[in-house]
């Protein structure tokens, strides 16, 4: 008998057989028909930080001409996940710029991920490198404006892309203060992602479509180019952190991970504290949180509403964050 090439991934030859009949049958949802237009992969684009013009989303272009108190202030630049927007850190945006908070206040600087916020077809053409570019140009924007207390925020899949970045050295000359990865994804949960070529349009459908907010700040559907993008640059992590790298010189990390996560596998985290070291060689810090949410800190727009021990948990996370990059070194 003819070995099962499959068989790694857990299939059985007859169960291939019939995800392969599936796959040739199953099409994208059309937007036209499916979508509506509130919906991110509707015919209208509903984030405001991919429309052309918009300048309340990224510091560097909110604040022109920074004095000495603009510069004196942190500065978070929070990168969102794969299919998401800015969306998903404006609950954190609101928090740290607070005037209220007492300990001082963060300047957050929103990225829009290349390919996101915009219509579907450029959704769809987009590359995982052209997906991260923005992060490393509103780095070196805020740099370049004189701002020395910059960190990161990432979630998910933007996390995976900073440790892209971190690992070619592109921090080195200058680190930033703080990592802070949210429920960052090196293995998948839907361990069907390593077939994404064959299975695309099965992964890519989403039959159970999310609330009204989540419709309007996510992609409904998931391109097979896009899934095919993201097993790439997440296995590349994988297999950086099992070589191993190092954070540049006086950067410091943490990293937030849910316990029952279905995007991201809760073992990415043991991957990420046994493969990326401080300068020193010394371990970062990694927190295993009682949630079953990916994406922990973004509440808003959930449905079922979130209970109250998730609202703590958000804000015990945002008080760390923010008390660590206002801190002195």
């Amino acid at each position: 008998m003819m070995p099962n090439p499959w068989k790694r991934y857990g299939f059985p030859a007859a169960g291939l057989m019939l995800i392969l009949a599936a796959a040739c049958q199953i099409n994208q949802v059309e937007c036209d028909q499916k979508c509506v237009d509130f919906w991110m992969d509707g015919p209208l684009v509903n984030d405001s930080c991919g429309l052309e013009g918009n300048l309340n989303c990224r510091v560097s272009t909110r604040i022109e001409s920074p004095d000495s108190l603009d510069l004196a202030k942190p500065v978070v630049i929070a990168v969102h996940g794969y299919t998401a927007s800015t969306y998903e850190w404006k609950e954190y945006r609101t928090y740290a710029e607070d005037t209220a908070r007492g300990f001082g206040t963060v300047n957050v600087s929103m990225v829009l991920l290349g390919g996101h916020g915009r219509d579907i077809d450029a959704f769809q053409s987009s590359t995982w490198r052209e997906w991260g570019r923005p992060i490393l140009e509103e780095y070196h924007a805020l740099d370049s404006l004189g701002y020395k207390n910059i960190s990161f925020a990432c979630a998910s899949t933007g996390c995976a892309l900073l440790m892209e970045y971190i690992r070619g050295g592109n921090f080195k000359a200058k680190p930033p203060k703080w990592v802070f990865m949210v429920d960052p994804i090196v293995v998948p949960s839907e361990k069907l992602l390593a077939l994404a070529n064959i299975v695309g349009p099965i992964l890519g459908n989403s039959p159970n479509p999310g609330s009204d907010t989540e419709n309007a700040h996510w992609y409904t559907n998931r391109p097979q180019e896009t899934l095919r993008e993201l097993y790439e640059v997440i296995n590349r992590v994988k297999n950086d952190l099992e070589t191993g790298f190092s954070l540049p010189k006086g950067t410091q990390a943490r990293v937030y991970k849910s316990k029952r996560d279905g995007s991201a596998d809760p073992v990415g985290a043991l991957l990420i504290w046994k493969g990326m070291r401080k300068a020193d060689g010394s371990h970062i810090e990694v927190e295993m949180e009682d949630s079953h949410l990916h994406v922990m800190t973004r509440l808003k727009g959930r449905e079922p509403d979130p209970s109250h021990a998730d609202s703590l948990l958000q804000t015990r996370i945002f008080s760390e964050m923010t008390f660590r990059v206002l801190a002195n070194p």
